[in-house]
């Protein structure tokens, strides 16, 4: 059901709106000043921006946000932890192999080392 159903008061209003037409004029020197700002975009050097300025600019313009900021931290957080219980629990395996094969040594000095 369509409520907006044109009324009869509207239609000189849109013979009107039909006739019309926009007839826009440019400015004098239009196409010059375009090609102007052309070349002069092509004429400025190209600016480097180093992989740390787009870093910091992010590091910027998240942090400001609490709720982002403790999620980031939260996964960093736990990514250490987990990278550095790994390394710990290797390390605590290559040590436990090692004095293992010691005391053996040391209670039996002609046992062969593994």
């Amino acid at each position: 059901m369509n409520t907006n159903q044109p009324r009869h008061e509207d239609e000189p209003l849109r013979v009107l709106l039909k006739e019309w037409k926009a007839k826009p004029s440019l400015p004098p020197s239009f196409r010059e000043q375009v090609w102007r700002r052309i070349e002069q975009a092509e004429a400025r050097p190209m600016i480097s921006v180093t992989l740390w300025t787009v870093w910091t600019n992010w590091i910027a313009a998240v942090l400001p946000r609490p709720a982002l900021a403790t999620a980031y931290l939260t996964v960093l957080l736990a990514t250490g932890a987990t990278v550095g219980w790994a390394q710990a629990r290797h390390v605590t395996e290559q040590v436990r192999d090692d004095l293992s094969a010691r005391y053996v040594r040391l209670v039996d000095p002609y046992q062969s080392p593994r």
